[in-house]
């Protein structure tokens, strides 16, 4: 799931990326305040969910495991996120620093740290969860390939 939501993050960002002409090295002041805004927003509230989820699914994974190696386990896979969610969230805040303003930047920052947008990152995951059961079993392909086949004039093969 994390994968999921990552990869539909990127393609979401993508068209943006793939317009945008390469933009001089940001300033420390830019970067900085990239990583504020990468820091606050909503990846980083998601990506620990996400983490805790396939945590608990590698010790199901292993139900050899007893207490003592589980905890060691949840141990080494906080430790592991942390290096990935620095590294992640870095890349986002370098990325914004590229594509946005100093004054976009501090205003995003000072939104992202007001009681709303607190309570909306708060929100988001469980609307995010919500949505995505939703749509659990949902096959994209399968639902276009299906809406191309009833097309008038169009023929295709049987399964």
């Amino acid at each position: 799931m994390a994968r999921t939501l990552i990869a539909a993050a990127l393609l979401v960002a993508a068209p943006a990326i793939a317009q945008t002409a390469p933009a001089p090295a940001p300033t420390a002041e830019a970067e900085a305040l990239g990583r504020r805004v990468a820091d606050t927003g909503t990846l980083a509230a998601l990506l620990p969910l996400l983490v805790a989820k396939d945590t608990e699914a590698m010790i199901a994974e292993h139900p050899e495991l007893d207490d003592a190696a589980k905890a060691r386990l949840r141990t080494a896979a906080a430790d592991t996120a942390k290096t990935a969610i620095d590294r992640m969230l870095g890349a986002v805040g370098h990325q914004y620093a590229l594509r946005l303003s100093v004054a976009d930047m501090t205003a995003l920052v000072a939104f992202n740290q007001s009681a709303a947008a607190k309570n909306w990152r708060a929100a988001e995951p469980q609307v995010i969860v919500a949505t995505m059961q939703t749509i659990d079993g949902f096959d994209f392909k399968g639902e276009a390939w299906a809406a191309y086949c009833r097309s008038p004039g169009v023929t295709c093969p049987a399964k």
